[in-house]
């Protein structure tokens, strides 16, 4: 019996002894050049480092997300041992321009007392090439320019269709002048007795017989003159 109680103590004690890990703390970095990146130079790696504990094995995941979406994903390690640090592969994801966030995060075979610096995240940039920027500059100015013709030519178009109203408009006046004047050509044959003058060649008569009136009168003034001057020299001729 005592045998048993202490070999049943032996294997209680083996069992705890195996459950209790060993206290530890490993963090995780994300290693890049900057936050800004042209497509083709963009790289980065993450590592993990020992901060303090004995070695351990370790799980290291990554990823890469824009506006929420999953682009890329990693797993550089898979229970496999640390005695200090581990890096990973250099990873060229070749992105597109636009804005990125890398998170990164390891698990470890010890009693980890700090998780907090289990998981990183790091925002990145993609620029665009000098060359794109200045094709999309072009393409732009390009649609202005087209819209912009586009613009001027329906301008152009209502411009000269109101011209040609304006003219129509205008011809009008100038045609009913001509008719008027071939109405009064009309008119002074019609005076001479061909035919029977309307009611417009009846006025314009009136006006010419007022006109040839005040001739007459104008011209008798003179004689009438010269008459009162010789009755009055002959008056005072008489007086004396």
């Amino acid at each position: 019996m005592k045998a048993l109680a202490v070999f049943m103590a032996l294997i209680l004690a083996s069992c705890f002894s195996f459950a209790q890990q060993p206290e530890c703390d490993y963090k995780v970095e994300i290693i890049t050049d900057g936050q800004e990146f042209l497509k083709e130079d963009f790289k980065w790696r993450m590592m993990a480092v020992k901060i303090e504990g004995k070695p351990t094995n370790i799980t290291g995941a990554a990823r890469i997300e824009s506006d929420g979406k999953l682009i890329k994903k990693y797993n550089p390690w898979n229970s496999e041992p640390i005695s200090k640090q581990k890096t990973s592969s250099e990873y060229s994801p070749n992105l597109e321009a636009g804005p990125y966030e890398i998170t990164a995060e390891i698990s470890v075979g010890c009693e980890d007392t700090d998780n907090a610096n289990n998981i990183v995240k790091k925002t990145i940039t993609i620029k665009e090439k000098v060359e794109d920027l200045k094709e999309n500059k072009i393409e732009e100015e390009q649609a202005i320019a087209k819209e912009a013709q586009n613009n001027t030519g329906e301008a152009s178009d209502s411009y000269g269709k109101s011209i040609q109203n304006n003219s129509s408009a205008a011809n009008e006046p100038a045609q009913a002048k001509t008719e008027n004047s071939d109405n009064g050509l009309q008119l002074a044959k019609n005076d001479s007795g061909q035919e029977t003058p309307p009611a417009a060649l009846a006025a314009y008569q009136n006006i010419v017989v007022y006109e040839s009136s005040s001739a007459k009168a104008k011209s008798l003034i003179m004689p009438m003159l010269l008459l009162l001057s010789i009755l009055l020299n002959i008056v005072l001729i008489w007086k004396r």
